[in-house]
């Protein structure tokens, strides 16, 4: 998908052919300065996300699951109880938020069919979906949640259309139901928030979600659309970073649509989208792209370690039991950590070029004190030896991420746990000493190297 271009998108590409016009320098260009102030818990959430909506049966499997979620390193769940009647199963949603309190995690409860209510010439799938039967029934469903226990309430994706976004009276309505919410919200906590996805494409309609309705998490579809192409990614990255900045927004970032998170293994994409015929490799690849980026990030259940079949649309939860599904589940949480640790959420980002070993189609960014490199190129690319690899996006293996062993001053040793630790040798003759070969189309964290004064 091409998006129009804003004047938001047309400054930095001013300013980005302007740095390149010298390319034999190595040029360092900040994109998101370093945050140094206490920052609220959703400043820099990492949500799982679960997948389709949620009967009572399944969210007896979620509140089964939601210590695995918690071990991975997320700090929030988000799910839609769409087949939960909150006059009869408010005992079992409230259940479910103290078992996802009692890990540490915060709940956000996805109450879908905030966009504009369905009418009879309608030809699109409504909004709406099970107990979800119109926007003043979405407000006290919102009020009950709240009462559970719920930290925030997700309105879902904002199915703007042309006709929607030219239509004053229905801007008009959804702004008031924003506000609405938002005060139900500050009743309970400051500390609750409201989130939602807008439509890029529609670049009007997502100016004015952004400008005229606060909400704490605005995500948009960018990087589900975006090309597996590393200059691409980086210009939809760097774009969302300017235009949140200008208004003191967070980011909140998201690689896949809900209706694609089902399945990770199933080829089902958007036509030049990055996961049009990708495989594990890639998506891990796309995994480690968000986990270096500021902000809050949102992962899908299945996309970062876990198990999700279903029953018709109600999902049915579970922990990671396959090899496949345990590799994913490794990865994730040695990323997390990393994240965690290196506080990635609330660093500094900037963009790296001029590298002797960069070429086309490879992209460097420093996030906090780490260099993430990202090859979408024809190739592999060699990074020399004095970048010590932290983490590879093909394999969670320690023998094959020799500084996740030597991370000595991570808090609490917590790389140290019985499932990540395996013997490794540090020192002495290997590959390493010859640099790190990063193959095409895949993504790895580096130490860089210190500069002595």
């Amino acid at each position: 998908m091409i998006f129009p271009t804003s004047p938001a998108r047309a400054q930095w590409i001013g300013d980005n052919r302007r740095v390149s016009e010298n390319s034999n320098a190595v040029r360092t260009t900040i994109i998101h300065r370093r945050s140094t102030a206490r920052a609220p818990w959703w400043h820099t959430a990492t949500i799982s996300e679960i997948p389709g909506v949620i009967d009572p049966r399944g969210a007896k499997m979620l509140q089964e699951t939601v210590f695995s979620i918690a071990r991975m390193g997320f700090t929030a769940v988000l799910f839609r109880p769409a087949l939960m009647d909150f006059n009869r199963d408010l005992e079992t949603l409230t259940e479910l938020i103290t078992a996802i309190h009692r890990v540490g995690l915060k709940a956000i409860v996805r109450l879908s069919g905030a966009d504009h209510a369905p009418t009879k010439e309608a030809e699109e799938p409504a909004a709406f979906f099970g107990f979800e039967q119109s926007t003043a029934n979405l407000v006290v469903r919102a009020r009950l949640a709240l009462k559970a226990g719920a930290d925030g309430i997700d309105l879902g994706r904002i199915e703007d259309t042309p006709v929607a976004a030219g239509s004053d009276s229905q801007s008009q309505r959804f702004t008031e139901l924003t506000r609405i919410l938002l005060a139900e919200l500050a009743d309970f906590s400051p500390d609750h928030i409201l989130s939602a996805e807008a439509v890029a494409y529609y670049d009007d309609s997502l100016q004015r979600h952004l400008h005229e309705e606060w909400f704490h998490h605005l995500r948009d579809d960018r990087l589900a659309f975006v090309g597996f192409d590393a200059d691409a990614i980086l210009e939809e990255v760097s774009l969302t970073i300017t235009e949140r900045d200008q208004l003191g927004a967070v980011c909140a970032w998201r690689t896949m649509l809900p209706r694609l998170m089902g399945t990770p293994g199933v080829k089902r994409s958007y036509a030049g989208s990055w996961e049009e015929d990708a495989d594990d490799a890639r998506r891990a690849a796309m995994r480690l792209v968000l986990c270096s980026l500021p902000g809050a990030i949102y992962l899908p259940f299945a996309f970062s370690g876990g198990r999700a079949e279903f029953e018709g649309p109600a999902a049915r939860v579970s922990a990671a039991s396959t090899e496949a599904e345990l590799e994913r589940h490794r990865h994730t949480t040695l990323a997390l950590r990393i994240r965690n640790e290196r506080r990635l959420a609330t660093g500094t980002f900037a963009s790296v070029s001029g590298l002797p070993w960069l070429r086309r189609g490879v992209q460097a960014v420093m996030s906090g004190s780490m260099l993430a490199v990202l090859n979408t190129s024809d190739g592999p690319i060699t990074v020399p030896p004095q970048y010590q690899l932290l983490l590879r996006s093909d394999s969670s293996r320690p023998q094959d991420n020799p500084a996740v062993m030597m991370e000595k001053n991570l808090a609490g040793g917590s790389f140290a746990e019985p499932d990540l630790k395996q013997a490794h040798a540090v020192g002495g003759e290997s590959a390493q000493d010859a640099g790190t070969q990063l193959p095409s189309g895949a993504s790895a964290w580096f130490l860089p190297p210190v500069v002595n004064a």
